[in-house]
């Protein structure tokens, strides 16, 4: 999920038709840093956010990426019509992984993010290569924000890609984890009720209500099943 902190509507809007023909998901815009900070107290958290220099409100985009940085280690791509030295050298004290200077182009944009979240997510998996998540027999504990979260593998209902992240589905919540679905499944590994069925889901077996050719179903949600895994998942049924 992108965050988009931007207080031009017209350039807001342009960036919401961009991100979601790029197929990322959305939140906000806002037009201030107070209300950006109100979406990391909530799920989902943004994965990254695009965030304009120039702001209304008390906060302008420096200082705003100064409060989300407290918060949260996220990839920041600084929106900029002002290219100055001095505010880059300013901008450039919170560790953003891009700016972008106005007017972009399309490619220029996704190029930017996707480069933000991928050296992101490298340098977040080489500094913390086993605090984000670590998994006991009936029970998995999640790092979300300071503290590791206690989630029982029978309340996991699936685990879905999100880009360079991942999202454990429960009944009542979902939580962000900073590793890809790969990784993940990876740890997951030798956990009976948790297999991958797609490129971008691991279901738990204990939770399917119903199989079809090529999707299964959990709850009123359809899950897709690659035709390559469906009779792997038909037999480890057997056993769950």
């Amino acid at each position: 999920m992108i965050l988009i902190v931007e207080d031009d509507p017209i350039i807001a809007a342009d960036l919401e038709d961009r991100l979601s023909e790029m197929g990322f998901g959305i939140l906000g815009p806002v037009a201030t840093g107070e209300d950006a900070l109100s979406f990391f107290d909530r799920q989902p958290i943004p994965n990254l956010v695009l965030l304009d220099i120039q702001l209304e409100g008390k906060w302008d985009g420096i200082e705003t990426a100064r409060h989300i940085r407290q918060k949260h280690g996220l990839p920041i791509v600084f929106l900029t019509s002002n290219s100055d030295d001095a505010t880059f050298a300013q901008a450039q004290k919170t560790s953003p992984q891009a700016f972008l200077s106005k007017p972009f182009r399309g490619r220029d944009l996704k190029h930017a993010i996707e480069l933000a979240l991928s050296h992101f997510a490298k340098n977040e998996n080489a500094d913390e290569p086993s605090e984000n998540a670590f998994i006991l027999r009936d029970r998995l504990f999640i790092k979300v924000k300071d503290r590791m979260v206690r989630l029982f593998i029978n309340d996991v209902l699936w685990i879905e890609a999100d880009d360079y992240y991942c999202k454990v589905i429960t009944r009542e919540k979902q939580i962000l984890v900073t590793m890809t679905l790969k990784k993940f499944g990876e740890e997951l590994e030798g956990i009976p009720e948790l297999m991958r069925v797609h490129r971008s889901y691991i279901v738990n077996l204990a939770h399917v209500e119903s199989i079809g050719e090529l999707y299964l179903h959990i709850g009123k949600n359809d899950i897709p099943v690659s035709r390559n895994l469906r009779e792997k998942m038909l037999s480890r049924l057997k056993n769950v």
